[in-house]
């Protein structure tokens, strides 16, 4: 049976100072807090009732939803097909990540990865504490010391598509979206970045000045990326992750009308702008 992902559903990252987090969450990426509970704080970029959880006392992990048990029952036997050992999440488990049922695994990388089945979604209507323009989740990457094997877990047995490679980094799209994951090889392992889409242009550039004005650092950008189209702009958050946002990424036939591409192992290759960066997965 196909499989069929409705989306990225959410991202959990383990932080050491929840506080400090929490108000880069709210005051610098401009999410909207949608509650705090024994160690955990959820955060919204849309309609639903978070994207974004942030635990002292958790692992990091991210989820893929879909739309029933049937479906959630063919994912976790297309898992265990490929080899990966899956487990049921407990009924605390699921209460804990507010879905009705999941699933969980673990990638190469070591990064925990969650089927979650009717998440919770706001009845109320998201707005951050400052005009971000964030319109979503647009995507995660994940850094992979073992490229070809986390490439192949995300494929063969997660069930995931090919959009593009830029040297060895992959992108990954569920739908017709040009990606929702990305791999890149690095010299670690675990959650790379975040982004978060925002309306357009325009919301790239505000947030690239009010990065600069709050003096964290510009990882890279303002750019555009080669592969997805997006323009983009990546600053550095709790724990080192990258947080960035995106806006303009190529979807429908020109993703889905053709093939993967190689793009050179080049740092133009990951922005056509030519934005400066030191981090070496951005480098090639």
């Amino acid at each position: 049976m196909t499989v069929h992902y409705r989306d990225l559903r959410y991202i959990r990252l383990a932080v050491d100072d929840l506080a400090g987090a929490e108000g880069f969450a709210g005051d610098v990426l401009g999410l909207q807090a949608s509650g705090r509970q024994d160690g955990i704080a959820w955060f919204r970029s849309d309609s639903r009732a978070y994207s974004l959880c942030l635990s002292d006392r958790a692992d990091s992990a991210v989820a893929l939803s879909v739309a029933d048990r049937t479906m959630l029952d063919a994912v976790g036997a297309r898992l265990q097909a490929a080899g990966v050992a899956v487990t049921e999440l407990s009924d605390d488990d699921c209460a804990a990540r507010w879905i009705k049922a999941g699933l969980t695994c673990t990638a190469p990388n070591g990064v925990p990865v969650e089927i979650v089945m009717r998440p919770l979604e706001s009845g109320w209507r998201y707005h951050g504490p400052r005009d971000a323009g964030i319109t979503g989740l647009q995507a995660v990457s994940l850094a992979c010391t073992d490229i070809a094997a986390n490439e192949d877990f995300w494929t063969r047995a997660v069930g995931l598509t090919v959009s593009d490679w830029a040297g060895d980094a992959c992108y990954l799209r569920l739908g017709d979206r040009h990606h929702d994951i990305v791999l890149y090889p690095s010299e670690r392992d675990g959650i790379f970045a975040v982004d978060f889409a925002v309306e357009g242009i325009n919301n790239v550039m505000q947030n690239f000045y009010h990065l600069q004005a709050r003096q964290y650092p510009i990882v890279q950008g303002p750019g555009r990326r080669p592969a997805s189209n997006a323009v983009f702009v990546v600053t550095r958050g709790p724990g080192g992750v990258l947080f960035g946002y995106g806006a303009e990424m190529a979807e429908g036939d020109a993703v889905t009308g053709r093939a993967p591409r190689q793009f050179p192992a080049a740092p133009g290759s990951f922005c056509a702008w030519g934005s400066p960066t030191e981090q070496k997965e951005f480098l090639g």
